[in-house]
């Protein structure tokens, strides 16, 4: 019955949530292929999508705890269970701000490792003692070795806007990873898995056996919960849900679907569930945005402030594989990086330009990535936000379309944000998280034959089309919009049109002036 499903909640060690009866989606045949038939792995995904158990499981597989498989789908296909050395790193667990605290993290890994094995190695380096005891572990065992790194790239994020120590820090991470080829011919399998791939940074440049198969369809699914795996693993957890809300279980699997589902990592297979959120959900009862309070953020504002990224075109970009595949030129570009972080994902896949269509994956993602713009761009006195959506939107629908821009003169004038490099890109940035956060049929951007409109607000009884200027007048945006007929498309609307001319001023850092003009759509 789902009242006794134990949900692994923070659980990521296989052994402890087998011998202990939590719920485990069988990942287990998915495992068997990547291990028979790869020797060296490397595999991103979005933070707490389960890589931890992943890399927990297979460091269970390799030290032939059989007993721990009992009844999972590679029971019936493993037949030798043999016991290699497993040197496993999980480098999430500091902070990295300096060359040293890397080091040290290492070295406790090694220490841990010595002590596991009966190893010992007076190497001045990580990476000579790393190599050392990998040499050693095969000749006293007679086995060859398994390398499990986890959150390989986690010391890099941490110093992700501090050139200089990222740079000591790679260098550091570059001679340590080199070992693993260095030694190909004392191991086994290597695994390192992360959020992001630092591919034109050299990172691996001693590490070029990699195959990389995080967008590989076959593995779509080996981390998360697919589709499938939901309907099949959480039945009763659905019904019990759906009696304690009253609402019927066909309603409670579309409300998990919208809010937690849609993740895509390949151009095939099945959508994927947000194992975290959805764990999480169905444990406290309640549909919240677990993922995204599990971690904000941060690092992705700070990068918009720094490099002034426009927020207007995130969702249905399309990017390449390759462009998808490398975080290195993020001072031009962040979509790699919040399709590797888990804040967009694929949604379709274009066979002619072999190009993905990128866009959130569910309604918690959504929400919350806006709400947390909004709160870092919106605040008053204390760093409080100001950011009213109730209001906004009332006036929007009433067409109080005055009230309305006083409402948005006022929050600019409380913003308390330092300028970005780009001032008109942080107007335009301010402006479409306003949009975004209003929840109505709002479009930014929008390209005509003509031209391209600044922002455009649909409701069931208005049409708004705004034109921003930077120091200018608010009659030369509202001539814009005439004189580039923004409005063509409505004008057989039975809606009411909206005109907004709005001009910012770089001075006083908020919205100056604006006119407007109402027209009835014939």
């Amino acid at each position: 019955m789902a009242d006794r499903i134990k949900y692994p909640i923070g659980i990521q060690t296989f052994s402890k949530l087998i011998s202990n009866g939590y719920l485990y989606i069988d990942k287990t045949e998915l495992i068997h292929d990547l291990v028979s038939n790869n020797e060296y792995v490397f595999l991103s995904r979005p933070r707490r999508f389960g890589k931890s158990l992943l890399m927990s499981t297979i460091e269970s597989y390799f030290k032939g705890e059989k007993d721990l498989f009992e009844g999972l789908l590679i029971s019936s296909l493993e037949h030798e269970w043999k016991s290699y050395p497993v040197f496993r790193f999980d480098l999430s667990t500091d902070h990295i701000d300096s060359p040293k605290r890397l080091i040290d993290l290492i070295g406790n890994c090694l220490s841990g490792i010595e002590r596991e094995y009966g190893l010992s190695s007076s190497a001045p380096s990580i990476a000579l003692r790393f190599s050392e005891l990998i040499e050693q572990a095969y000749h006293r065992l007679d086995r060859k070795v398994v390398i499990l790194i986890d959150e390989y790239d986690k010391p890099m994020l941490d110093c992700l806007h501090d050139d200089s120590v990222n740079e000591s820090i790679k260098a550091e991470l570059r001679g340590f990873y080199s070992v693993i080829k260095g030694n190909d011919r004392y191991i086994r399998f290597a695994m390192l898995t992360g959020i992001t791939k630092f591919g034109k940074v050299s990172v691996f440049s001693g590490l070029n056996n990699l195959r990389d198969i995080s967008m590989l369809p076959k593995f779509n699914a080996i981390c998360g919960i697919a589709e499938s795996e939901f309907r099949r693993d959480f039945k009763d957890s659905v019904a019990m849900f759906a009696k304690e809300h009253g609402i019927s279980e066909y309603e409670t699997w579309d409300k998990f679907k919208t809010m937690y589902d849609g993740y895509h990592f390949a151009a095939r297979g099945e959508f994927i569930y947000n194992p975290f959120s959805v764990l999480n959900a169905f444990n406290d009862g309640e549909l919240r945005s677990y993922w995204y309070a599990s971690g904000s953020p941060s690092y992705l504002i700070k990068l918009i402030e720094t490099y002034g990224y426009s927020l207007d075109a995130i969702e249905g970009v399309r990017k390449n594989e390759i462009e998808l595949s490398d975080i290195s030129d993020i001072s031009h570009d962040f979509v790699p990086l919040l399709y590797q972080s888990g804040y967009l994902t694929i949604k379709n896949y274009d066979p002619e330009t072999e190009e993905y269509v990128l866009d959130f994956p569910n309604r918690e993602v959504n929400k919350s990535f806006w709400t947390s713009l909004a709160n870092r761009f919106f605040r008053g006195v204390g760093g409080r936000s100001v950011f009213n959506v109730r209001d906004c939107v009332q006036d929007i629908n009433d067409g109080r379309i005055d009230a309305f821009m006083q409402r948005m003169k006022s929050l600019f004038a409380d913003t308390t944000s330092e300028p970005e490099k780009n001032k008109e890109i942080h107007f335009q940035n301010m402006m479409a998280i306003v949009a975004k956060m209003m929840g109505l049929s709002v479009r930014t951007e929008v390209h005509s034959s003509a031209g391209r409109c600044d922002m455009q607000i649909l409701t069931d009884k208005f049409v708004y089309i705004f034109e921003f200027k930077i120091d200018s007048t608010p009659e030369a945006a509202l001539s814009q919009i005439h004189e580039k007929n923004y409005y063509g498309p409505f004008t057989a609307d039975v809606r009411t049109i909206i005109l907004i001319g709005a001009n910012f001023s770089l001075k006083t850092r908020t919205l100056d002036t604006w006119v407007t003009e109402k027209l009835r759509s014939r």
